[in-house]
């Protein structure tokens, strides 16, 4: 058989766990996997990846990208630019900037305007609050999955009543998407943030823990009752991970993410950083970041995602609560995640679980897995490699993320989408790659 790509020599993530394989690729799709050595045809590309790892392309469920409404800070253009340097072949946009995806012409709409941008294949989230649940299901078609905000966030869409919570897992019931939801208390967030003075080091003092712990146990207590498919995204203390742990063992339709943030960092980081680590959740603790750890190990939380959420340098620079939360990191949650792997405190084969096979499961996607047949989404990665990133180096149009100027072990050699190279290390971007809209079905 005639390949247009063969990648020979590498060890090649299949099935959670490492194989010596090599593999063939032709129209976009994997036509072997074998150990024995493979031939392109002619005018074909022949990639050695002796001493690589070779991990299907990776998945970010969760991603700001700004467009439309905020392409002063983020276009899709850029934001999957910088996924494609970071090994992501797929991301799950999340409009939290006006306008929201409230209904089907709205997404519609988005999905217009972002699809010829798009470097790697992407979905979109539908926005969800007590405003617009009559319109939820009519965006079924168009989203890949829902999300809602526990907590006050941009525009008028609110589900901070735990009432108006329940009214929103009834109006997704049936629908076969992934409800998402930023669990995080307001009411208890409210009350903490009075009279805190204006410094980072009242961030984690103004969001604490319980606030976490309270909306994560209310959210799975609704999910118990309605079924739907419930995600815990971003969880950034210990405690609700385990009471995700305990929801999966009980059989509930959930899953958990966190992200290479609080998975590297503790609130001393923050302080010492200044208003760039503002985030929400906030990063947390020592213990916290030590919980999480064992929690990726084991399973209990399912996948990794950047909740890349970039700002200009002007609105980061203002003080403390003046600042918007979030930061850029899709380019950087593979790195990360490898500098762990490197270091012993995760495994290489949690990368490809908590990057790869995780996130597809968790939201029916049909992706993060090689197989013969399947898209020839392919990241490969040389582990022994450094990577530190400078402003230069950052595809996103922000120009900053708190990873710049850190060394990690690890480091994203070349991304491939459709059997077509997206970017590389030698090479950098191909401005002609172009993703394609996923499905999802759960």
């Amino acid at each position: 058989m005639e390949f247009d790509l063969v990648i020979n020599g590498g060890r090649v993530y299949l099935d959670g766990k490492f194989s010596a394989c090599n593999i063939g690729v032709a129209e976009g799709r994997v036509a072997a996997l074998t150990p024995e050595p493979l031939r392109a045809r002619m005018g074909g590309t022949s990639l050695d990846a002796v001493g690589r790892l070779v991990y299907p392309g990776t998945i970010d469920t969760h991603v700001h990208f700004r467009d439309p409404g905020r392409t002063d800070k983020e276009d899709f253009g850029t934001g999957t630019a910088a996924a494609a340097a970071g090994g992501v072949t797929t991301v799950l946009d999340i409009q939290n900037n006006i306008p929201l995806t409230t209904d089907v012409d709205v997404a519609r709409a988005k999905l217009d305007e972002i699809a010829p941008k798009a470097r790697v294949d992407f979905g979109i989230y539908g926005s969800v609050g007590v405003q617009n649940l009559d319109r939820l299901a009519g965006m079924a078609d168009h989203v890949v999955a829902y999300k809602a905000f526990m907590t006050k966030s941009v525009g008028p869409l609110t589900v901070t009543d735990l009432g108006d919570l329940s009214k929103a897992f009834i109006a997704l019931r049936g629908l076969g998407r992934v409800f998402t939801i930023h669990a995080e208390s307001d009411a208890i967030v409210q009350v903490a943030k009075e009279g805190l003075p204006d410094h980072i080091a009242s961030h984690v003092k103004s969001r604490p823990r319980v606030a976490e712990w309270v909306a994560v146990a209310e959210a799975l207590e609704l999910c118990r009752e309605y079924r739907v498919p419930l995600n815990i995204p971003h969880i950034s203390t210990g405690r609700a991970a385990m009471l995700v742990g305990r929801a999966k063992e009980e059989g509930l339709p959930v899953s958990g993410a966190t992200c290479a943030h609080y998975l590297h960092f503790t609130d001393d980081d923050v302080v010492a950083g200044g208003a760039e680590w503002k985030v929400n959740p906030p990063i947390k603790f020592a213990e916290d970041r030590e919980i999480l750890l064992q929690a990726v190990k084991s399973g209990v939380v399912d996948h990794v995602h950047s909740d890349h959420a970039p700002h200009t340098r002007e609105e980061k620079s203002k003080n403390f609560n003046a600042v918007p939360s979030g930061i850029p990191g899709v380019q950087h949650q593979l790195p990360a995640l490898l500098d762990l792997a490197a270091s012993g405190r995760i495994g290489y084969e949690d990368v490809g679980r908590l990057l790869c096979d995780g996130p597809a499961r968790a939201f029916g996607l049909r992706a993060g897995r090689l197989y013969a047949g399947s898209p020839a989404d392919i990241v490969i990665v040389d582990p022994a490699a450094e990577t530190v990133s400078s402003p230069s180096d950052l595809l996103s149009k922000t120009g900053h993320s708190i990873w710049c100027g850190r060394r990690v072990r690890g480091a994203v050699e070349r991304t491939i989408l459709k059997g077509v190279t997206v970017w590389s290390r030698s090479d950098g971007l191909r401005e002609s790659v172009r993703g394609t809209r996923v499905a999802a079905q759960v």
